[in-house]
C-alpha cells in the first residue's frame, strides 16, 4: 500500500514517471473502487477544488470532516434523485479529497504539499529514506524495445527469434528457447538489463542456464542465445554469477578492459566507477582473470583486485591475488550490508547505491578517522543504518535525497 501512496503522490503533483503511470494503471484495474479514484483524478477542475477545499485545513481536522462524513458522502454518491444532482456534485467533490486524505494518510498529506522529491520506489519520511520497496530494473531488447519489470507482470514479456523472455513469479527474468539451445542458429541479439541505483536486486536467467544476480547501480549485457564456440557478456557495476557448465563454449564475463574467463564456476565481480578496484572473488571452480598484459589464475576463496590507475613503477596495470572475505564480497546478494575495516567513503558509497542518495560532506573530515565492522540488514531504513554507525560518532542529515555527513 506505500508504493501506491507514494505513486499517487506523484501522479497529483504531476511527476509521475511512464513506468509509475503504468504500475498505477494496473492497480486501478484490480477494483472498481481503485478505477473510480483514478477517474476522478483524472479531471483537473474537479481534482484542483478538492485540493483547494483541503489546503486550508489543518491535517487533524482533515482527518475529523472525513470520519464525520464518511456516511453522507456515501449516500450523496449513491443518491440517484435527479433533484440531489448539485448536491451530490458537492459531495463527489468533498469525496475525492476525503479520498486522498484517507488514502495517503497524514504523512502523505505534508508530502503532497511539499516539493521535496522521493526518489522512485521509495517512500521517504521527512527525515528517513527507506529500503527499496520494489525491483525497478529495465531490459533494453534488441529492436530497442524497453520492458519496465516493476510494472510488468508475470509471464511472457517479449519474444525474439524464438526466445521466450519471462517473469516468473519469484520476480527471476528468464530466457527460455523453444527447442534445444544448441539448436539455435542466426545472428547474436542482445538485450541489456540495467538495474538503477534505489532498486532490489534482480535475478536473471540465460538460456544456457547460466544465473546472474544484479546489484543496485548495475547492468549487464548478453546476448538473448548463445551460438558459437564462446559465451560472451559485459557487466558493469556489481553481479554475481553461476555460470553452466558447457566445456565446448566457454563463458567470459568483460568488466571495463577486465576479462573473466570460465567454465564453470560461482564468482562475484565488483566494478563501479566509484571504486578504485574491481575485484573478482571465486566462490566454487577457476577463473582466469586478465587486465592489460597481465593475469592471474584464482582458487575457490580467492579474490583479485585490479587497480584502475597504473604502477608506479613500470605503468603496467596490476592485479593482486589474496584470500577473500567471501561471506562479505556476498553479503549484497543476501541482503545485508558487511564492513570490516571499512572506512567512511566505502561504507557511504554502498548506502548511496542502495538507498539512491547523494553524500555530500560537509567541511573537513577526517575520512580516514573512523572503522566500520559488522553486518546490518538491507531492509532497515537509511536513519536506522545511520544510527547503528553513529555509534562511531558519525554526525548527518538526511534531506530528500541529500546524506550530509558532519564533523
Amino acid at each position: 500500500m506505500e508504493r501506491i501512496k507514494y505513486l499517487l503522490l506523484r501522479f497529483l503533483r504531476e511527476e509521475i514517471s511512464p513506468t509509475e503511470r503504468a504500475e498505477l494503471e494496473t492497480w486501478a484495474a484490480k477494483a472498481p473502487a481503485n478505477r473510480d479514484l483514478m477517474q476522478e483524478l483524472q479531471d483537473p477542475a474537479l481534482v484542483a477544488e478538492a485540493l483547494a477545499k483541503l489546503d486550508g485545513l489543518h491535517r487533524q481536522e482533515a482527518w475529523a470532516r472525513v470520519e464525520e462524513h464518511a456516511d453522507a458522502v456515501r449516500g450523496a454518491l449513491s443518491e440517484g434523485a435527479e433533484g440531489a444532482g448539485v448536491r451530490r456534485i458537492q459531495w463527489r467533490r468533498f469525496a475525492v479529497a476525503a479520498a486522498v486524505v484517507g488514502l495517503l494518510g497524514i504523512g502523505g498529506w505534508w508530502l503532497l504539499n511539499s516539493r521535496r522529491v522521493v526518489p522512485a520506489g521509495q517512500v521517504a519520511a521527512a527525515t528517513d529514506v527507506q529500503a527499496p520497496a520494489t525491483n525497478r530494473a529495465t531490459i533494453t531488447l534488441g529492436n530497442g524495445q524497453r520492458v519496465y519489470l516493476d510494472s510488468a507482470g508475470n509471464g511472457e514479456l517479449a519474444k525474439q527469434a524464438g526466445i521466450s523472455v519471462l517473469k516468473l513469479d519469484s520476480g527471476t527474468v528468464a530466457y527460455q528457447a523453444a527447442g534445444k539451445p544448441s539448436d539455435l542458429t542466426g545472428e547474436l541479439i542482445y538485450n541489456t538489463l540495467v538495474n538503477p541505483r534505489g532498486s532490489r536486486v534482480v535475478t536473471l536467467a540465460l538460456t544456457d542456464g547460466t544465473k546472474v544476480w544484479l546489484n543496485a547501480g548495475s547492468s549487464i549485457r548478453y546476448p538473448a542465445f548463445f551460438i558459437g564456440g564462446s559465451r560472451k557478456v559485459q557487466v558493469t557495476g556489481e553481479a554475481y554469477f553461476e555460470i553452466a557448465k558447457n566445456a565446448h563454449q566457454p563463458f567470459s564475463v568483460e568488466e571495463k578492459g577486465m576479462m573473466i574467463a570460465v567454465l564453470g564456476t560461482s564468482f562475484n565481480v565488483n566494478g563501479y566507477d566509484d571504486e578504485q578496484f574491481s575485484k573478482t572473488t571465486l566462490v566454487e571452480g577457476k577463473v582466469n582473470v586478465d587486465y592489460g598484459k597481465v593475469g592471474a589464475l584464482l582458487e575457490p576463496g580467492e579474490q583479485a583486485q585490479v587497480y584502475r590507475g597504473s604502477n608506479p613503477d613500470n605503468q603496467i596495470p596490476a592485479i593482486k591475488v589474496g584470500p577473500a572475505n567471501v561471506g562479505q564480497a556476498l553479503a549484497w546478494k543476501n541482503g545485508r550490508f558487511a564492513f570490516t575495516d571499512a572506512d567512511l567513503p566505502t561504507v557511504m558509497r554502498q548506502l548511496s547505491r542502495w538507498y539512491n542518495v547523494d553524500v555530500k560532506y560537509d567541511g573537513n573530515i577526517p575520512k580516514d578517522k573512523y572503522q566500520f565492522n559488522g553486518k546490518i540488514g538491507k531492509m532497515l531504513t537509511l536513519d536506522q543504518v545511520l544510527k547503528i554507525l553513529t555509534k562511531t560518532q558519525v554526525h548527518y542529515t538526511i534531506d530528500g535525497n541529500q546524506l550530509t555527513i558532519k564533523p
